[in-house]
């Protein structure tokens, strides 16, 4: 069986991926494709990896993990999401790194699932933004390790996704810029569950409501019942313009103003970033989604 996970990052998709597909699980099982509820198996999953990480030799469940979230024998594919997988919220940026230990994370959860044909998919984010971000939302000792241990513009998604790739080469990778999802979504959730280009999954345009106001989407939601798309770039170009003209910046606002940032180093950063995801691209075995 195929087993996808969906690893994040944190501050990116806060399981709204995960909602939307369980949503359509019903369609989603038609072809083969099963998602369990994030209750189901984020417990489980949680335990299998504190017990290997705490013992080299830790004893295989006697249930493999793959028999226990409730899929059909006949499933093709399996989709876990959980943004905790590549490591804790408060360890996302530690080593002066993003996530370092999302190599050994993956190596682990290759070792939980043998047999299986493995692949993940996450999305990064402007090395700035999450990181203000991570700063605002966690506990002052993650705070003060992040603040004090990191030289922020050495922040490297392509050092993170290499080192995943080396970890686990047999473990292709995709990989899309938060920035770019409302342009990518459905593409994503495509690439995320393996579903058919012929599946209309329902209640996909709800992520939108955390970009646009209230108006606008109501607006863009009649437009689209009333000129359903035909191909995947006429959904981006309305969905583009739409956004141009009801996009609601407070609703991802957010606050730069850390002990000793800049503007001018929050323009560096958003530099490297945009120049990292051309070293992305050239990463074997790495697929950047794009708009």
């Amino acid at each position: 069986m195929q087993i996808s996970f969906h690893m994040g990052v944190h501050m990116t998709d806060e399981d709204r991926l995960a909602r939307c597909l369980v949503g359509n699980a019903a369609a989603l099982a038609a072809e083969g494709i099963c998602v369990p509820t994030p209750e189901t198996y984020r417990p489980v999953l949680q335990t299998a990896l504190r017990a290997l990480r705490e013992t080299a030799d830790a004893p295989a469940p006697p249930t493999p993990l793959a028999d226990r979230f409730g899929c059909p024998p006949d499933a093709r594919r399996m989709v876990l999401s959980w943004q905790d997988l590549p490591s804790k919220r408060g360890w996302a940026i530690a080593e002066n790194r993003l996530y370092p230990q999302a190599p050994r994370a993956l190596q682990q959860l290759q070792a939980l699932f043998p047999g299986h044909d493995i692949a993940g998919a996450l999305a990064i984010r402007n090395p700035a933004t999450l990181m203000a971000s991570l700063v605002e939302h966690a506990n002052d000792k993650a705070v003060r390790r992040m603040l004090d241990t990191t030289t922020p513009q050495d922040l490297r998604w392509s050092d993170t996704i290499g080192r995943m790739r080396s970890a686990c080469p047999d473990i292709p990778l995709t990989v899309w810029c938060d920035e770019d999802t409302p342009y990518l979504w459905h593409e994503v959730l495509q690439a995320v569950s393996g579903h058919s280009d012929a599946l209309r999954l329902e209640h996909t345009y709800d992520w939108f409501a955390q970009v646009m106001t209230e108006d606008g989407l109501t607006r863009m939601l009649a437009w689209l019942e009333a000129h359903p798309p035909a191909t995947e770039d006429q959904r981006r170009r309305i969905i583009s313009a739409f956004l141009d003209k009801f996009f609601d910046p407070e609703k991802i606002d957010v606050n730069l103003d850390l002990p000793g940032w800049t503007e001018e180093l929050v323009e560096v950063m958003t530099e490297l970033y945009d120049q990292d995801i051309a070293r992305l691209r050239a990463l074997p075995g790495v697929t950047v989604l794009s708009p």
